[in-house]
């Protein structure tokens, strides 16, 4: 089968950054998320499916690369293709930034301390520390505290890294003792910050949280339709995300961490103002 290339793209979300995806899907197959299902049928495949390395090194090398918007850059069909493009750009001082809900290589960890001054920084993907919630909502991603492991790992080599809690499901994640809890696994393990949104749906994926028992508490909350960049999906009332997220920079301020949220999502957070809300903000440390 051909596979569609690795490529680069301008994407004005994300607060305005070049893009790249390593695979075609995300075989993490997050319960939640509707970006890897049209990334994978955009590319004409059914399944997620590694693309084309072999032009990486003729890629541009951009101001800065965001990896990845519509997959995991450490998803196991990903992580080589993915040390394979920082390998690339970082040598060539393109400022990077990552996400994950997987495990960081060892040589990958090596490889970004080696160039820390070009690692914007690296969000580690945890919402929950309950298995239970996550094999449902995250079938194909690590345990949550191999996950948090990565953050150990990551700030022991002085780069700087987030713990993203990111889809929040309300009345199933945003319990202020679970949160409180989390704020301090990220403190105690090295994080420089916290970084939080609540869930919101649309279409398919909607139609996949409504057919799921566990959720229907949850679901039954995304009452509001929410403005975003490109266009409008639903999620929780505006005011139980400021309370939550008044109650997060509260307790992040506890620990010495910074708070922030994706502007994005809705812009009415980004225009409310007060909280930070850049994706591309580089911590202080």
């Amino acid at each position: 089968m051909n596979r569609p290339p690795v490529t680069l793209g301008w994407e004005p979300r994300f607060c305005g950054n070049h893009v790249a995806d390593l695979t075609a899907g995300c075989s993490f197959g997050c319960l939640y998320c509707p970006f890897a299902e049209l990334g994978a049928r955009m590319r004409g495949v059914r399944r997620p499916t590694a693309l084309d390395w072999t032009g990486i090194e003729a890629l541009p090398a951009p101001p800065s690369v965001f990896l990845s918007p519509a997959s995991d850059p450490f998803a196991p069909q990903a992580a080589e293709g993915t040390h394979r493009l920082l390998a690339h750009l970082l040598p060539r001082r393109t400022m990077v930034g990552l996400l994950t809900k997987g495990i960081v290589p060892e040589r990958t960890i090596e490889l970004l301390a080696e160039h820390a001054s070009w690692v914007e920084g690296i969000g580690i993907g945890v919402t929950s520390l309950d298995e239970r919630r996550n094999a449902l909502l995250e079938p194909g991603c690590p345990p949550a505290r191999a996950r948090l492991a990565n953050v150990e790992r990551l700030a022991a080599r002085g780069l700087i890294v987030t713990l993203r809690l990111d889809p929040l499901f309300p009345a199933l994640d945003d319990d202020p003792a679970a949160l409180a809890a989390l704020v301090r696994e990220a403190a105690d393990r090295g994080a420089v910050a916290i970084t939080a949104a609540y869930v919101f749906a649309w279409g398919r994926s909607l139609r996949r949280l409504r057919r799921e028992p566990m959720l229907a508490g949850s679901v039954a909350l995304l009452t509001e339709r929410t403005p975003m960049e490109g266009g409008t999906a639903l999620s929780v009332p505006l005011g139980r995300k400021l309370e939550t997220y008044a109650l997060l920079q509260q307790l992040a301020a506890a620990h010495g961490l910074v708070f922030n949220t994706c502007g994005c999502k809705d812009l009415r957070v980004r225009a409310d103002g007060r909280f930070a809300t850049s994706c591309r903000a580089r911590w202080p440390v």
